[in-house]
């Protein structure tokens, strides 16, 4: 039965492509990654802030330019518009930094409900739970405290100084996804759930992660419990099919142009295979893709030989990067001495990576830093790490490592008498580029003597807080890739800094149990998924973050990029390059800048030209 019922599914969505674009004033896009959940505090993959940005807005957002406009606010706080204010004591030190902000009045919820700084301040307690996997709290961490002046007003105050307070992403410090969530809905959930929590401390994690992450707020089973901010309305979610979404009337910014013009519904298909997706949008059955679908890809190979609509961003402002595992309590890891920087320089030397970029991602631009151009402090003076097979023998012998039975794979004696072999596990999505990545990474550690034991999950899974954050439960035991933003002009606020630092050394004192850091302690969030710990790099991001001085932080941040360089806490592969696709007649619907992250920031300005002409040029 659930074969039939799968097979309707994917028929009826079929038909549906196949009236989609002008003739149904519909948009459907072609996705190879699904988002895990619909919950707004916690998540890291790019595929669903694409997602969620179909039904929610941020108090701002960046412009495909790079300019940044008020969205949820009536205008963006500057020191120009009075809205911005840093205070000083008597002796001229920094005491805290205020910014104002304004709700409009015209920004309602979904359901109709008004938008109010009820919402605020609820967002930011759930974002200042210890027990919520909070992904991200680099920028919650530095406020301390939110003063309230009415229904529509509010002050951030801020401990430290915090140089991106108005950008999306998490910078302002209320929410991983798109700033404000609604109380009313999540609230009474939350409530119930901490409630449980306190009752019975040693199962929070299942607590939260089966009624807080799984709630139908959360899964869109009950469409009626998924409300948002944004232009579109949820709708549906067939898991690992389609979600879908509808416009919405009551959206307080519009488009120039005919409004008939504009796309009344979007649906995402998730189609993992890439050529299976290629295949459907040569067919017509997608009307454009995201920006991960056709990763890997030639652009001047779709453009020529499939005479396909595409756009691209180079630099994206990604990096494609492998975090080791470098928990003790990951008997397998620790087994191979991960935790030692010479097997991680080791590794990085086995690999052609300009070889494996050229290969996998063309236009790629090798990378040996967190950072990607453009970045605040960016340095390309750092050792370039070049592929050296013969320097990653040496270090490997000086470890210990022989091949002692002739089978081509390295062993060792643990110091307790084990035999232990160099089988180093490697998990990725399983994008096309990233399977050909792990063949060939099969092969560089194979001429050293590693034997790589590659998988391949889907994005839901990789991504998920109960698969990535628990990297000292082994869920993963070696080699996590994926790719992060670089967060251009941010540095060292940016999203991959903000997956290296373990301690927060802007709070005195500072905590003896690292905050950032997954572990059963802060219910299993952060972002240092890899369990790097360096004081010298915490102490230089404090520090950088603390100074208001451009040219200043940017020496310190070069100085984070040296201990990044020669500690290895990732291997940074290459810095990407982006593209889309998209039929002929589309309009709008774009990503001009990294800045942006994503072609998702304008959806309630997609639509088709008024001749109603569809092709896939």
């Amino acid at each position: 039965m659930r074969k039939i019922l799968m097979s309707i599914v994917l028929v009826g969505l079929g038909v549906l492509s196949a009236w989609g674009g002008p003739a149904l004033n519909n948009l459907i896009i072609g996705a190879t990654q699904e988002p895990s959940n619909l919950f707004p505090w916690e998540g890291a993959a790019d595929t669903k802030e694409n997602v969620m940005a179909l039904f929610n807005i941020g108090l701002t957002y960046f412009d495909s330019n790079g300019q940044l406009l008020p969205g949820l606010a009536t205008e963006v706080p500057t020191p120009d518009n009075g809205r911005v204010w840093i205070v000083y004591d008597a002796k001229g030190n920094f005491l805290c930094q205020m910014v104002h902000w304004t709700l409009r009045d015209d920004a309602f919820w979904s359901d109709g409900v008004p938008i109010t700084t009820d919402d605020v301040v609820f967002t930011y307690k759930v974002q200042t739970t210890p027990e919520i996997p909070v992904t991200m709290r680099t920028f919650s961490d530095l406020i301390s405290d939110i003063r309230v002046l009415g229904p529509k007003d509010f002050i951030i105050v801020y401990g430290a100084p915090n140089l991106f307070y108005a950008n999306i992403g998490g910078s302002i410090g209320l929410a991983r996804f798109y700033d404000i969530a609604p109380a009313h809905v999540w609230e009474p959930i939350y409530d119930q759930v901490m409630e449980q929590v306190r009752a019975n401390p040693d199962k929070a994690g299942d607590i939260i992660s089966g009624q807080l992450l799984g709630a139908p707020s959360a899964t869109g089973v009950d469409p009626t419990k998924v409300v948002g901010s944004g232009a579109f309305k949820f709708a549906e979610w067939q898991i690992n099919q389609y979600i879908r979404f509808t416009r919405r009337d009551d959206f307080f910014l519009s488009a120039p142009g005919p409004a008939a013009n504009y796309v009344q519904e979007v649906v995402v298909r998730f189609i993992v295979n890439q050529p299976t997706l290629i295949s459907a949008l040569l067919a017509g059955q997608l009307d454009a893709t995201d920006d991960i679908a056709l990763a890997g890809q030639d652009p001047s190979v779709l453009r020529q030989q499939y005479r396909l609509g595409v756009a691209t961003v180079t630099p994206s402002g990604f990096i494609e990067e492998i975090t080791f595992n470098l928990f003790d309590s990951c008997q397998a890891a620790a087994d191979l001495l991960l935790g030692d920087k010479r097997t991680r320089q080791a590794i990085i030397q086995a690999i052609d990576r300009k070889d494996l970029a050229d290969t996998v991602f063309p236009g790629a631009i090798v990378s040996n830093s967190f950072l990607v151009r453009g970045d605040v402090g960016f340095t390309d003076d750092l050792y370039q790490w070049p592929y050296d097979p013969s320097a990653a023998r040496v270090l490997l012998a000086e470890l210990g490592w022989a091949d002692r039975d002739g089978d081509g794979v390295l062993e060792r004696v643990t110091e307790d008498g084990r035999t232990v072999k160099f089988e180093l596990h490697w998990v990725a999505t399983t994008a096309a580029f990233r399977l050909r990545t792990g063949e060939i990474l099969q092969e560089f550690l194979a001429d050293v003597g590693i034997r790589l034991i590659p998988e391949n999950l889907p994005g839901s899974v990789v991504f998920a807080t109960e698969y990535c954050n628990h990297g000292s439960e082994c869920t993963w035991r070696g080699l996590i890739e994926w790719a992060e933003a670089g967060g251009i002009g941010q540095a060292p606020a940016d999203p991959i800094s903000n997956e290296l630092w373990a301690f927060d050394r802007l709070k005195e004192p500072v905590s003896k149990v690292p905050e950032n850091i997954p572990s059963a302690a802060n219910g299993f969030a952060g972002t240092n998924v890899g369990g790097w710990i360096n004081h010298e790099f915490d102490q230089l991001r404090a520090d950088a973050l603390r100074e208001f001085d451009l040219e200043k932080r940017a020496a310190i941040v070069v100085q984070m990029q040296k201990i990044f360089n020669e500690e290895l806490p990732k291997i940074p592969l290459y810095e990407r390059t982006d593209l889309i696709a998209f039929a002929t007649g589309l309009v709008n619907y774009n990503r001009g800048t990294p800045v942006a992250r994503t072609q998702f920031w304008n959806p309630w300005e997609w639509g088709w030209e008024q001749n109603g002409a569809r092709s896939v040029r």
